[in-house]
């Protein structure tokens, strides 16, 4: 019996480490499976094609698609169908809608709100979606012609990219299965093609396909967050001297770790100049030193560089920049392990309103959330405004973090933590049983066998 032939479909980096590199790659290749993998990206880059070498392997670049202006506008149409605490959040404070007039904004969430409570528009949009916007491209159509696919794996749902695949396995017959590429687009957007089966992350995520995505349940799997399989991974776990000499620091100091959300949070530079003043003029608890981690949407340009070399402060660059890919960062095994191991000698990590919550919470480590000081409207602070969003509500229902709501409870916040690294313990405990789901290294198999499941059937 000749092997089955899986497409997988990534249509950002980020899922290169998520799908491929964090273990269903090999569990699959292992499997004896033929994968046929669609990146979008201008051109395949070398050591990508040396990386995933393999005689059932075939990398394919995939470009961008057209979207006609009605299409366009009907999925902005779309947009409008979920009324949510995350759709309300992005369609106040997003960038796109900072720079709109106030009444505009208003007209568009009272849109949403009645549009999403009419039932009927929901499953009409998506009967719209498939009759009239096929997007069938000559190239994709035939791709399935030569390699005839068994299975559609679809890494991110809300892709331009996902949808086309899916569409084209649709017209043929072939199964589809997808999951959400991060834990908040089920809550941020009515999803307007859907496949024949989903993989959630966790229950939450499989709760809200049930109720606002109209999904049945009988056809979720869950699996867990697959990259978080790196961390009971311990063979890569170094000693902390090795690591911190690695990283320009002292394995004697604890070890702050700043999250950054660089373009997202466009000020948030400046509180992390206010920790590193406490730490040089010794203000806190104990003698400290602080890891800055910028985030890659301004990897290129940010204000942390300037730590480089400083005492007690060190900056991490080994974040792999690649201008093959439209969105630049494509996290590679050495990075992934890197960041690991920064998050497993960290004694706090301070984020503002980031997944590196539950990263910190796979290894235990005590977390602050930052409240303010680190976006702007007008002059006014919106940074306590932007915690209202589904998954995020998540994290603070466990309790697992602390909120840091100005300048007095961040430094409290870190004193107590740098004092106590078990300070909630138990609520960690509870952040990675409900929201991380399963942190036992086998998520890259869960989703596996999901993947042979609707095979077989």
């Amino acid at each position: 019996m000749s092997p089955k032939t899986i497409f997988i479909v990534i249509s950002q980096t980020i899922i290169i480490r998520n799908i491929l590199r964090s273990g269903v790659f090999k569990l699959l290749v292992d499997k004896g499976y033929k994968l046929v993998i669609f990146i979008n990206c201008r051109k395949m880059p070398e050591y990508l094609k040396e990386e995933f070498n393999h005689p059932h392997i075939t990398l394919v670049p995939m470009g961008e698609f057209p979207v006609g202006k009605i299409h366009r506008k009907f999925i902005e149409f779309t947009h409008l169908l979920l009324y949510t605490k995350t759709t309300k959040r992005y369609f106040r404070y997003s960038r796109h809608f900072l720079e709109k007039n106030r009444i505009i904004v208003f007209f568009h969430l009272l849109a949403m709100r009645i549009l999403s409570s009419l039932a009927f528009l929901k499953p009409l949009s998506r009967k719209i979606e498939s009759v009239f916007f096929k997007e069938k491209f000559e190239t994709i159509e035939k791709y399935f012609d030569e390699y005839k696919p068994n299975l559609v794996f679809s890494t991110s749902i809300t892709s331009k990219h996902d949808n086309i695949f899916m569409k084209a396995a649709y017209r043929r017959g072939v199964k589809t299965i997808s999951m959400p590429k991060s834990w908040d687009t089920v809550t941020k957007m009515y999803y307007r093609f859907i496949p024949d089966y989903f993989i959630a992350q966790n229950e939450h995520l499989k709760r809200e396909l049930v109720n606002l995505q109209q999904f049945p349940p009988d056809r979720i799997f869950v699996s867990g967050f697959p990259q978080f399989d790196w961390y009971r991974k311990e063979e890569i776990i170094r000693p902390r001297e090795e690591h911190f000499k690695k990283m320009g620091l002292d394995p004697k100091l604890p070890l702050i770790l700043f999250g950054s959300q660089g373009s997202w949070y466009d000020k948030d530079y400046k509180i992390a100049e206010k920790i590193y003043g406490w730490i040089i003029n010794e203000e806190l608890s104990k003698p400290a030193q602080i890891l800055f981690r910028p985030h890659f949407s301004n990897v290129k340009t940010n204000e942390f560089r300037k730590y480089q070399g400083m005492p007690r402060a060190a900056y991490d660059a080994s974040y792999h920049i690649s201008d093959d890919f439209r969105d630049n960062w494509d996290p590679t095994t050495p990075e992934t392990i890197d960041f690991v191991n920064s998050i497993a000698h960290a004694d706090v990590v301070v984020i503002i309103l980031s997944t590196l919550a539950l990263d910190a919470a796979c290894r235990d480590k005590p977390v602050i959330n930052i409240l303010f000081g680190s976006r702007y409207r007008k002059g006014k602070d919106i940074t306590p405004l932007m915690q209202y969003s589904n998954h995020y509500e998540w994290v603070f229902d466990t309790n697992a973090t602390f909120k840091a709501r100005d300048p007095f409870e961040l430094k409290e916040y870190i004193n107590t933590c740098l004092l106590d690294p078990s300070v909630k313990k138990k609520e960690r405990e509870d952040l990675r049983n409900s929201v991380c789901y399963k942190v036992d290294g086998k998520a890259s198999l869960r989703i596996v066998n999901a993947l042979e499941d609707v095979i077989k059937e």
